[in-house]
């Protein structure tokens, strides 16, 4: 199955993660795509990081890494629904073998004005600009949707049906796009964060997403070209395959999914390896 969305999504990988237990989903994922980084990451190599729930959930399994640099894509956003954390780049920050770039201010301001004082400071410039030449670069793809990104929670809804009404139906870090990959910049002034194209620049971009709802944002991402491997759970395969068939097709073999543990079937860990 993983080859197969692959192929249907134009990706060089796909890992489909099994989730048992919905209310360890955030944390499976995030195992996930912390285990893909640990069997890509090569000594010298620049990694990208971007803040998001789901990595944060799955901090206490960061692992080991050779010799390289972690750069901060986006800052933590402070969120009704969650409590305010960074505890994955603190913890790669205790790694000897890691220099770790932090990106010391919030995903979104209020003001546009602020965010330009903030981009102007030499610590958060220079983090940005290290985003510049990454060999891997790890994001979360949501839908621009109530209740599918954290960035929506922190608009207000004048800004939220802007960008609806400008033609984004997903985000990657704050950045909004549309169906057809096309940059959407209605909220770009108060973002601080790794831009589209740093991230098409990357070497290697891996998207994480979860929910059969997400299937549209991540066939846009693909649009957008900042994409080379999706991690996915079995929803959103299904339905990106669904989709791709049409109504009426008879629904994906579940033989080649991932076990619970979060770790990549190995068809998609040999993808991975190629794409390296």
């Amino acid at each position: 199955m993983a080859e197969q969305v692959a192929a249907t999504l134009g990706l060089d990988s796909v890992v489909i993660v099994d989730i048992p237990d919905a209310s360890q989903a955030s944390q499976q994922m995030g195992r996930a795509a912390l285990s893909l980084v640990g069997r890509q990451a090569r000594a010298g190599m620049r990694i990208g990081l971007s803040w998001s729930r789901t990595l944060d959930s799955a901090a206490a399994f960061t692992p080991a890494l050779p010799r390289c640099t972690i750069v901060q894509l986006a800052g933590a956003l402070r969120l009704e629904s969650h409590r305010p954390s960074s505890e994955i780049f603190t913890r790669l920050g205790q790694d000897p073998a890691v220099s770790m770039v932090r990106l010391p201010a919030p995903l979104l301001v209020t003001e546009a004005g602020t965010a330009d004082d903030l981009r102007a400071l030499p610590e958060i410039s220079g983090t940005l600009a290290a985003a510049d030449d990454l060999d891997l670069a790890v994001v979360s793809v949501a839908s621009w949707a109530e209740g599918l990104s954290s960035v929506w929670e922190k608009c207000s809804p004048a800004q939220r049906q802007a960008g609806i009404d400008d033609g984004a139906i997903a985000e990657v870090s704050g950045r909004l796009f549309a169906a057809d990959g096309s940059d959407v910049t209605t909220i770009d002034d108060r973002v601080i964060a790794v831009t589209l194209d740093q991230l098409r620049r990357a070497t290697t971009t891996v998207g994480v997403a979860r929910g059969a709802e997400r299937a549209r944002a991540v066939r846009a991402a693909c649009a957008a070209g900042i994409l080379d491997i999706a991690i996915i759970d079995r929803a959103l395969a299904d339905e990106i395959l669904a989709e791709a068939a049409g109504p009426g097709a008879p629904a994906a073999e579940p033989s080649e999914v991932a076990p619970s543990s979060a770790e990549p079937s190995e068809a998609a860990s040999a993808a991975a390896e190629e794409s390296r």
